[in-house]
């Protein structure tokens, strides 16, 4: 009896011992790249860019690639993998290996800035204008706070808004206090409304000392179907 008492407090204890987050989904894996192209080449280097998206896109690990051009020049995509494994799979894959060095041969420089998901807020279908970017620097001392305010931010306008289409944020590896968004609305109107609406007005007002620096990026018009698959 009393072996068998203590068998089950050392399983009571192991399960304990067990962090939350063993318990949870593992994120998807997410990285932004950014390009820029040499005068006149811009046209070929987004169509090389949407030719290896789509092939990108047929496996089942890649779960969405979003992004285009700023008005600027640059160009920006996040790409949302389900996780490392799927992330590596792509990247040994041959074809899509031929198609990077397609981007890169017309490409006047490239970068990957790698990154972790915060949160990815979708539906599952729609197309959107544009896509929205912005790059928020968030005070150390009040990350945590900052995260629960964007959260339901997030999730209240993707559930109740119809023409919010994806609300997605991801944090800096090597800066966790800095996020960068990616917002896709069905229309300049959508996006107008939601800013004038309840949930990003109660986020406004609450980080106004949280955030210690903001840049928009301002895209060119360009429409993004939303993937169809889950994030």
């Amino acid at each position: 009896m009393k072996n068998l008492f203590l068998a089950a407090l050392l399983l009571i204890l192991g399960t304990q011992a067990i962090p939350a987050q063993a318990a949870s989904a593992a994120q998807p894996f997410v990285r932004w790249v950014v390009y820029t192209a040499d005068a006149g080449s811009t046209p070929a280097l987004l169509n090389a860019i949407s030719t290896y998206n789509t092939a990108a896109l047929k496996n089942d690990g890649v779960l969405a690639i979003y992004g285009g051009e700023d008005e600027n020049g640059v160009i920006r995509f996040l790409e949302i993998y389900k996780d490392e494994a799927a992330f590596n799979a792509v990247q040994n894959d041959a074809a899509l290996t031929a198609c990077r060095e397609d981007i890169a041969k017309l490409a006047q420089s490239s970068k990957v800035l790698n990154a972790d998901a915060f949160l990815l807020q979708s539906k599952l279908t729609g197309t959107a204008d544009k896509p929205r970017m912005a790059r928020l620097v968030i005070d150390p001392a009040q990350l945590d706070a900052y995260k629960n305010v964007l959260a339901e931010e997030m999730r209240n306008s993707v559930t109740n808004e119809p023409g919010v289409l994806a609300l997605l944020a991801t944090t800096e590896a090597a800066n966790p206090n800095i996020f960068h968004l990616l917002e896709l609305y069905a229309d300049d109107t959508a996006y107008k409304a939601h800013i004038d609406g309840p949930y990003f007005q109660k986020y406004n007002k609450a980080v106004q000392s949280m955030v210690t620096d903001k840049t928009l990026i301002v895209n060119k018009p360009q429409d993004i179907t939303l993937s169809g698959k889950k994030l």
